[in-house]
């Protein structure tokens, strides 16, 4: 079922720095705060992918293998923009402690798209070993400087297993095919295990009712930031919308600017402050071109 509208909760530093900038950051799967996160769908595939590949024939086995390991990808540092498909948490609030905190809902039918950190086309202090691979017959293998966007709109998080034996028999029926090299090149992590992997989370989440946009980007140099966050260095990339002319590439699409973000409304988490609060963020979102944006508070009573 497609999104209409989705809740980005943040506190006010955040909302600050999302408005005055125009950017909403997508932070590294490896630094979630539930450190546990980025390994429970690759749990899932393995044990799936266990117990399928007594039924691979042997001459399939490795391949199979080889297979399973590209759909794995325990090293892809994917970024996630992560939000909630319901406003007024009290879930989500509580994650915010004494705060006041904040529920910004955005159109969710609007594409976000990657802003680029550099103009530059090859990376501008490239370390050893960066640069292009050819094979015998002079064609490009790999090129680390070459763009590839891999952007995924927003999806409804699932707290349930369901569909991961399917994705282990397709890789299986894949292992029995002939492998050619510029396939494999070509062939998305994706493909084979599906980035619905990473829409899976531990049922004891459930009541965050959560949705998920899910990138992959390259070159990283290119559009990767990075700040001091709780597990100490931590990359992120910044999204926007598209505004006049600021898109670049009709099929890796990014931005060389930020746009106006989609935001529809911001909703107030619970505190103990007067409707004052109220005005001030309408204020706020005016002064920084969102003035048609709806502001309300939450109807959970505030508790100390």
């Amino acid at each position: 079922m497609t999104l209409n509208s989705i809740w980005h909760y943040t506190d006010g530093r955040g909302l600050e720095g999302i408005v005055t900038h125009n950017t909403l950051r997508a932070s590294s799967f490896r630094h979630l705060n539930d450190s546990r996160e980025a390994d429970y769908a690759t749990g899932l595939l393995k044990a799936a992918a266990e117990k399928r590949r007594d039924s691979v024939p042997s001459p399939h086995q490795a391949r199979f293998d080889e297979l399973m390991e590209h759909a794995e990808r325990r090293g892809l540092d994917l970024f996630l923009l992560c939000a909630a498909r319901k406003p007024d948490l009290l879930t989500v609030w509580r994650g915010y402690g004494g705060k006041v905190s904040y529920a910004i809902e955005l159109d969710a039918t609007v594409d976000l798209l990657p802003v680029q950190r550099s103009k530059e086309k090859s990376h501008p202090h490239p370390a050893v070993g960066h640069e292009i691979e050819r094979d015998e017959d002079g064609y490009i293998v790999q090129d680390p400087d070459q763009l590839h966007i891999e952007p995924v709109p927003w999806r409804r998080v699932r707290y349930d297993t369901a569909g991961v034996d399917e994705r282990v028999d397709r890789i299986a029926k894949l292992a029995e095919k002939p492998k050619h090299a510029l396939t494999d090149m070509l062939l998305s992590w994706h493909e084979l295990a599906d980035i619905k992997m990473l829409e899976l989370k531990h049922p004891a989440f459930r009541d965050e009712r959560e949705a998920r946009m899910i990138l992959e980007v390259a070159p990283r140099w290119k559009f990767v930031h990075h700040y001091e966050g709780r597990f100490g260095v931590t990359p992120f990339i910044e999204l926007s919308a598209l505004d006049g002319e600021n898109q670049r590439h009709a099929n890796d699409r990014h931005l060389t600017k930020a746009g106006r973000l989609p935001i529809r409304s911001v909703m107030i988490g619970p505190t103990p402050l007067g409707d004052e609060v109220i005005g001030a963020t309408r204020e706020f979102l005016e002064v920084n071109g969102y003035p048609d944006v709806i502001v309300s508070r939450s109807t959970i009573p505030f508790r100390s």
